[in-house]
Formats: C-alpha cells, sequence, structure tokens
C-alpha cells in the first residue's frame, strides 16, 4: 500500500497497491488527500483478509496431507445431523476404528488396511455385519471429508467387501415368552408384555419414552413415541390389546401413587437399557440361545401376521411406512404355517384318495 501526492496531476493523490491474488500492481488517483486516504484504508483492509484467506488456504492443503483419523471422526461427529442415540451408536463402533487407525493419516489407508482390520475383528468373534457398520462409518466420514474439503479423495471410494449373510434369530416361542415372563423382574415383564402386543422398539428410542399421559384407557389407546430415524410424525397410536387394560390400569394406579411417570421404570426413574436385567431372566427361565430384546418386536409381528393379520396395519403399528420391510426383517415363518401352506396346496395328483392304495408310478 502507498499514497503520494503528484503536484502536476489533475487528482495529485495517488494509491497504490499490490493484489493477494495475482501479485500485480494497481494504482487509482483522488482529488483529495481525505478520499484517497480512506480508500488506502479501505485497500489495506480487504489486503489484510485476503492474505488471512490464502494463509487459511495453504495451511488447509498442507493439513489435508495430515488429517489423522482421530481428527477426521471427530469433526465428522461434531458436525453431524443424526440423532443423539444414533451418533452415540456410531460412536462406540467408530472407537474400534481409532484404536486402530486414530494416528494413521487419512489419505494414507487402503483396502489393505480395512482387509486387516476386518480379519482382526473376526479373529476376536466379531460378526462380519458388525464389522462392515464400521467400517461403513469409516467410509462415511472419508466421503464427508471430501465434499468439505478436507481430502482430496476417499482412498477406500472403490473399496468392496464381500456380503455378509444376515443372522436371523427366531423371535421367542409362546412357551419361551412364559417362560421368560415368569422369571423376569416386574421392570422387565412390563417390557416383554408390551412388546409383544405393542410391536414398540424396545429401548430409549420409543418404549422407554412411553408416559402414562400417553395411554388413554377411555379410548384403549396409547400413543407410542416414534423413534427419530425414518419417521416425520413424533408419535403413533397403537390400540390397548382388550386382555391388556386390566392389567396397564393395575400398573398405572401403582406408578400414580408412587408420582412416577413412564410406564417403564426401574427406582421411580427411566431406563436407557435392561441389558443385564434380560439375561438374568433369560438365565433364570433356563433358556440358552440367544434371544434379544428387540426379538419381542419381531415375535409381535410375527404372530400378528400369522393370526392373519393385514401387513398394512401391521406395519403401521409398527411404525414403518413400507410394509415389505415387515416380510424382509420381521416375519419369521413358523412350521406349523409352513405344514399349513402344505396343505394348502390343491391334491393335482389325488395323493389323498391313492395314499391307501398302491403306489403311484415312480415311487
Amino acid at each position: 500500500m502507498g499514497l503520494r501526492f503528484h503536484e502536476y496531476k489533475k487528482q495529485p493523490w495517488v494509491v497504490t497497491w499490490k493484489n493477494p491474488w495475482t501479485g500485480k500492481k494497481h494504482t487509482k488517483s483522488f482529488c483529495t488527500e481525505n478520499e484517497a486516504a480512506t480508500f488506502d484504508r479501505t485497500q489495506a483492509e480487504l489486503a489484510a483478509k485476503e492474505k488471512a484467506l490464502l494463509r487459511r488456504a495453504r495451511l488447509k492443503k498442507q493439513k489435508t496431507k495430515r488429517l489423522k483419523v482421530g481428527e477426521l471422526l471427530e469433526a465428522y461427529f461434531i458436525n453431524s445431523e443424526a440423532n443423539d442415540i444414533t451418533r452415540r451408536q456410531s460412536q462406540y463402533h467408530a472407537s474400534h476404528i481409532l484404536a486402530a487407525f486414530g494416528k494413521r493419516e487419512s489419505a494414507h489407508l487402503d483396502r489393505q488396511d480395512i482387509l486387516n482390520f476386518s480379519q482382526a475383528q473376526q479373529e476376536r468373534g466379531i460378526a462380519l455385519t458388525t464389522i462392515y457398520r464400521r467400517v461403513s462409518i469409516l467410509r462415511a466420514a472419508l466421503n464427508w471429508a471430501v465434499r468439505n474439503g478436507l481430502l482430496e479423495n476417499n482412498p477406500l471410494r472403490d473399496l468392496r467387501l464381500p456380503r455378509s449373510k444376515s443372522r436371523r434369530i427366531a423371535p421367542p416361542t409362546p412357551a419361551e415368552a412364559r417362560a421368560i415372563l415368569s422369571a423376569a423382574a416386574p421392570h422387565v415383564q412390563r417390557v416383554v408384555i408390551l412388546g409383544l402386543f405393542a410391536g414398540p422398539r424396545i429401548g430409549p428410542s420409543e418404549l422407554f419414552r412411553l408416559e402414562w399421559k400417553d395411554v388413554d384407557f377411555s379410548t384403549a389407546m396409547l400413543r407410542m413415541p416414534c423413534a427419530a430415524k425414518n419417521n416425520r410424525e413424533e408419535g403413533r397410536d397403537i390400540p390397548i390389546r382388550k386382555g391388556l387394560i386390566r392389567l396397564m390400569r393395575a400398573w398405572h394406579e401403582h406408578d400414580e401413587a408412587l408420582g412416577i411417570s413412564y410406564v417403564i421404570s426401574w427406582g421411580g426413574r427411566p431406563l436407557r437399557s435392561i441389558c443385564r436385567a434380560w439375561h438374568t431372566a433369560l438365565t433364570r427361565a433356563g433358556i440358552e440361545r440367544r434371544i434379544r430384546p428387540y426379538d419381542l418386536r419381531h415375535a409381535f409381528a410375527t404372530y400378528a401376521l400369522a393370526g392373519s393379520a393385514d401387513i398394512g396395519s401391521v406395519a403401521s403399528l409398527m411404525g414403518h411406512t413400507d410394509a415389505s420391510m415387515i416380510l424382509r426383517t420381521y416375519q419369521h415363518v413358523q412350521e406349523a404355517q409352513k405344514r399349513a401352506a402344505v396343505e394348502a396346496a390343491p391334491d393335482l395328483l389325488s395323493l389323498d384318495a391313492k395314499s391307501d392304495t398302491k403306489p403311484l408310478p415312480g415311487i
């Protein structure tokens, strides 16, 4: 920047400055010193801002080359728009990525790193679906970094891992459900009953947020809070099964006397998990196979459809807009249903009539 006076010019006050982007010099003339000084100050302020931007751009370019995986994941979660529950779950899975690659430079990750990580996780007994979820979080963070200019490209962009086989856990049978109910603590008994007869998501996303103010005994309806994911509605209406109304009234009277507002509580406080109490109930019930609290939701869909419930209604009660999701994920076909399906086909070869006579050709 420079301010000079040239006596021989019509506009004697001249300001000279350099463009920080191009490096070229520019001049502008003014009639008065005050005008020239004001312009000079303005150009100086602009130049300072532009230099700061250039300096940040250079630092950003340098940091791009050195951005550690730990720094990347921290920034990714800070800027995440996911709800608190989803974010905490993702951060838990990302902690395993941090343990393996936290100090590595993000741009230098490659396919072999992920294959080694996958193999190490499998040797620890981690399911492939869980491993892939952890890898997908890393890949999503890398994509986010590219979109926001923190990385030039995603080093795992073309990574393809073999599909894992989903593990479908059969929901509790009626006998198992009764055994769990008998062995469970009172608050877990409520979870079992409402899980089987209302089909909510078991946990703080839905069932554990249900309050007594959401239960209307006059209309035999409850307003189940909806999980933040995949739902535009804050809650959905679920009719209370006739045989359940008297029992829920008794629960309400008990809780009201103690000033408890949540339907599922322990020590008067709402819950976030029943993991320990659930496994205790399974042990006491003598059940050795894996059954999760979430499988109560699967049981609701399975037995409702087996009882000829309308699939659209089941989907609505469970908070799904896509009815096909119920068939893909929640319905578990029972042996009695398979046998009924076999017997439902017409007797095209008159097998029933010939079963007591001579066998058919080729048999």
